[in-house]
């Protein structure tokens, strides 16, 4: 299990990359259309697609940070479907991220055409990892009552919404597209909160079980 300080760490990478996702979204909504609907590098050209997928590429290591935190935090439990779904979720954003530069050779070709092709073969196998992964790992959360409040929420949520919301949304135009994920990046920022919040209350807690050392006493 890592230490507490290296899953706080772990959930700053994820509010950072959660807040940056969504405002990658919002950018792209906001982005002057430079071709006419249709590719699959709309709203941008060709080369503006490629370094926007390579911005993403590098944005998902955030969300991979963010997963392995929750996976090592022991917040999911000891169960072995809780345990096998949350490292499935870091597995499938591993997947994301390969797929963000599969997508780029796709830039000029009709979304329709490239979505039923290997393109979005890579991201239907990533996200479907993720959401099954985090569906199984957030029962575990809710389970072992370790987390509190609406953090312990947010892992089944994550997963949730990429069933019901996510991938219908992708399915439903450029802007809803970009909603959805914008959207998707919240929850994944509130993850990040969430490991904080709850690795700093289990660091306070552990320290004052130490015999002789209350919560207010100075370590000697």
């Amino acid at each position: 299990m890592m230490s507490r300080q290296a899953i706080h760490r772990l959930g700053s990478v994820g509010v950072a990359a959660g807040a940056l996702g969504a405002l990658s979204a919002a950018v792209l909504l906001m982005w002057p259309a430079q071709v006419a609907p249709g590719p699959v590098s709309y709203p941008l050209t060709s080369t503006g697609f490629r370094i926007a997928q390579a911005w993403f590429f590098v944005h998902h290591f955030g969300l991979i940070a963010v997963l392995a935190g929750l996976a090592a935090s022991g917040a999911v439990g000891s169960g072995r479907i809780a345990r096998f779904g949350a490292w499935s979720a870091v597995a499938g954003t591993v997947t994301l991220a390969g797929a963000e530069l599969l997508a780029m050779p796709y830039a000029d070709a009709d979304f329709t055409l490239a979505y039923a092709g290997p393109m979005g073969a890579a991201y239907g196998i990533a996200t479907t990892l993720i959401g099954a992964g985090m569906i199984a790992a957030g029962i575990g959360v809710l389970r072992t009552n370790r987390w509190s409040g609406w953090h312990r929420w947010i892992p089944l949520a994550i997963g949730i919404a990429e069933f019901v919301v996510l991938t219908p949304g992708i399915l439903a135009g450029f802007v809803a597209t970009r909603l959805v994920i914008g959207s998707w990046m919240v929850l994944f920022g509130f993850l990040g909160w969430g490991l904080r919040a709850e690795s700093s209350i289990h660091t306070t807690v552990d320290a004052a079980r130490i015999p002789g050392r209350g919560l207010n006493q100075r370590p000697t």
